[in-house]
């Protein structure tokens, strides 16, 4: 046996047991998003199974279903930026394998347009902007959306109250 035929088997070897490990994880045992941080993410979780099984061609086209790279790191992000006590998001399929969560109160409009993993648009509009609202590029650190969302849900907690 070569070296090269040798090495070839190893890494051949070594990606079968990789994958067994993965496979064999409960997070991705079925490839369904699972084990919620959060007791308040589970209606989520259950849209993003939902989106991960959607038919190619969903749409009416070609469309592929939500990947689960981008559900799972989706609520990742959401487990980490979403107070309790904010509105639960709506969350839509792309065209693209990718989807969108979004916010919308009668004051603020927060989309996050989630492409893949470490790669989200997130834009917010807000009564009085002057111009069509703020939009960022985010990989990783969501801090910003963090904040927008505790504006957001301060904002409706403030409302419920001055209407009681």
């Amino acid at each position: 046996m070569t070296q090269a035929t040798t090495t070839i088997a190893f890494m051949c070897h070594m990606r079968a047991e990789t994958r067994a490990n993965v496979v064999s994880h409960s997070a991705f045992s079925s490839r369904r998003v699972s084990a919620p941080p959060h007791d308040y993410l589970k209606p989520v979780i259950d849209r993003l199974d939902e989106l991960c099984s959607l038919e190619t061609g969903w749409d009416g086209y070609v469309a592929p279903p939500v990947s689960f790279s981008s559900a799972y790191f989706a609520l990742s992000m959401l487990a980490s930026v979403w107070p309790p006590d904010a509105a639960e998001p709506q969350i839509v399929p792309g065209s693209s394998g990718d989807l969108q969560v979004e916010w919308h109160s009668d004051t603020t409009d927060i989309e996050l347009h989630v492409r893949g993993p470490n790669n989200v648009r997130a834009w917010r509009a807000t009564e009085g902007s002057i111009d069509d609202g703020e939009e960022l590029h985010l990989t990783t650190d969501f801090k910003v959306v963090a904040g927008w969302l505790a504006e957001l849900s301060e904002a409706s907690v403030a409302a419920r109250s001055a209407a009681a």
